[in-house]
């Protein structure tokens, strides 16, 4: 059974308003998960924009339908996931999955042996093969574990292969990591798919953007990966037509992930890096997500806001629309 735990939390917006969450006491983990994110006022789409996990697999969990998920690897991935995003216990988590499944993982079939066994050996033989061959499987095992603890998870950072200039203040990070391992890039989480890999889209300060990609496993290794970019500014629009909802996002001191639609077209999703700034123009509305309010500063229409609420807090689906903020 999942422990009671408090979930109750308050979001300031700077203007005395703000929200709360209940308690929440449920007996399966599927079941805490989807209440946890209904008592946080997340729909299934803006939860799937936050964990960057597939909708479809965000049901599946809640449901408990645990055969329309990936691999057991991916199931812990995406818990650790959401414990981040929700603010809940991530070991906690963990634990309640192992016990709702025996404290096993997955367990693979095992595999019959096919081979054909000749009458002509004599049962002393037939046990010295079994034993020579159960010996070479708990080596190979005890070594892959030794392996596992003392080396750190591989990771490759493919786009960039190395430092460069960029016109704009834009670029793709792409690259390949040990399956099962977090990765983030300056702090922000990053999913990966089922074979490692990962892209981000970054959006660069003016000048020389330094870029960490760090991969930690289950056991507490890291590997990591440093880029330089420098960001050169480059030619703006000609004749850009001025429209009535103007959204000025700048980000600092820490990097934020952001997503942005402007009358209902995503213009932005991926991680703006710390000094980067961001200008999205809509004719009627402008929805805002940041997963670290406090480094999101908001100037909407030629007013600043200032920031939308504490670090690492994740603000979601702030609505800007022709009407001017009271």
């Amino acid at each position: 059974m999942v422990e009671r735990q408090d979930t109750t939390q308050a979001v300031d917006d700077g203007q005395g308003h703000g929200f709360s969450h209940k308690e929440i006491e449920l007996d399966m983990l599927g079941d805490y998960l989807g209440k946890v994110r209904q008592a946080q006022d997340f729909d299934i789409k803006t939860a799937s924009i936050l964990t960057q996990i597939k909708p479809g697999y965000l049901e599946s969990l809640e449901k408990g339908d645990w055969d329309a998920l990936p691999s057991d690897v991916y199931i812990r991935g995406f818990i650790k996931t959401l414990a981040r995003v929700y603010g809940l216990d991530e070991q906690a988590m963990i634990e309640q999955y192992e016990k709702e499944h025996g404290f096993t993982p997955k367990a693979r079939p095992l595999q019959k042996n096919k081979t054909k066994i000749n009458f002509n050996f004599t049962p002393k033989t037939i046990i010295v093969l079994v034993s020579l061959f159960l010996g070479v499987l708990g080596v190979g095992y005890v070594g892959n574990q030794i392996r596992s603890v003392l080396a750190p998870p591989f990771l490759e950072l493919t786009e960039p292969a190395g430092d460069l200039t960029v016109k704009g203040n834009a670029v793709v990070l792409a690259g390949r990591v040990e399956i099962g391992a977090d990765v983030t890039i300056n702090e922000q989480i990053v999913l990966t798919d089922k074979n490692g890999q990962f892209t981000e889209s970054l959006i660069l300060s003016p000048g020389v953007n330094q870029i960490e990609v760090v991969a930690r496993n289950r056991f507490n290794r890291e590997s990591r990966v440093t880029r330089q970019v420098s960001a050169e500014e480059a030619p703006g629009p000609v004749n850009q037509p001025s429209l009535p909802v103007a959204v000025t996002i700048e980000v600092g001191p820490e990097s934020a992930w952001i997503y942005m639609e402007a009358d209902g077209v995503v213009v932005q999703r991926g991680t703006m890096l710390a000094g980067s700034t961001k200008t999205v123009s809509a004719a009627e509305e402008i929805l805002l997500t940041s997963a670290n309010a406090g480094s999101t500063k908001v100037t909407y229409n030629g007013k600043e806001l200032g920031v939308m609420g504490r670090e690492g807090e994740v603000i979601r689906n702030v609505e800007f629309t022709t009407t001017p903020l009271q």
